[in-house]
């Protein structure tokens, strides 16, 4: 499969980020319970219900993470309660998004993304390794490669033609100047066939997409006398 190393690296990637975002919200979590039980043991020790100096001294000397020592703080906030508002202390860890990512053990996901870019690095290196033997070995033109009787692009993969579209792309390919006459194609593709005009004209109709999608290369005409295979 062309697309498997692709498939596996997309796989990898998607990996690492659930991983990441997981070890995240892990981390989100921690953080939310340790600054919780560290006001529930000031409320223990200072039930005044007043933030002072000592209360933020001794609310962090609760901590039990040591990055929420110099950010974590206590706010009153007002809240509403059975129908009335009261004012209350609340922990706040004022950590941002990169405090808290940092605190995240994401090695696990990093290891995850490293094998992915070793993966793809060697997966581009294999396919770049084999594209010269694939261009030596046959008859290459605009990005098409003619090889073993097949019609391939460059990066290996096989251009599906109809037997007829085989034989015409053939013929340009191995012809020198990669221009048919009118005459020369309809003499080798329909011997028999008194007039075979409106039949080629079918045929380079539908090869045409053909062969712009998978190279760099159109077809021609001169006046409908000949057809020429040219770069873009």
């Amino acid at each position: 499969m062309k697309n498997l190393p692709y498939i596996v690296f997309s796989f990898l990637m998607l990996c690492a980020l659930c991983t990441s975002i997981s070890s995240y919200h892990r981390t989100e979590y921690m953080i939310a319970q340790d600054v919780n039980q560290a006001l529930k043991q000031v409320l223990v020790k200072m039930p005044d219900n007043v933030v002072t100096t000592d209360t933020i001294r001794c609310y962090r000397s609760c901590l039990t993470i040591a990055e929420l020592k110099d950010t974590a703080g206590i706010a009153m906030r007002t809240v509403r309660k059975d129908g009335r508002w009261e004012t209350k202390m609340v922990a706040e860890a004022n950590c941002n998004f990169a405090t808290t990512f940092m605190m995240s053990d994401q090695k696990a996901s990093g290891s995850l993304l490293f094998i992915g870019i070793l993966w793809l690095l060697g997966s581009l290196w294999y396919v770049r390794k084999n594209k010269p033997e694939l261009i030596v070995q046959g008859l290459a033109y605009g990005g098409i490669v003619f090889h073993d009787d097949k019609f391939m692009t460059v990066s290996g993969e096989e251009i599906r033609l109809t037997p007829m579209q085989h034989s015409l792309l053939e013929m340009f390919i191995t012809t020198d100047s990669h221009t048919l006459s009118k005459q020369e194609i309809c003499d080798q593709l329909w011997p028999k066939k008194p007039d075979a005009s409106d039949t080629l004209y079918t045929l380079i109709k539908r090869i045409k997409p053909i062969i712009e999608t998978h190279s760099t290369l159109k077809i021609e005409s001169d006046r409908g006398k000949s057809y020429s295979l040219k770069l873009k």
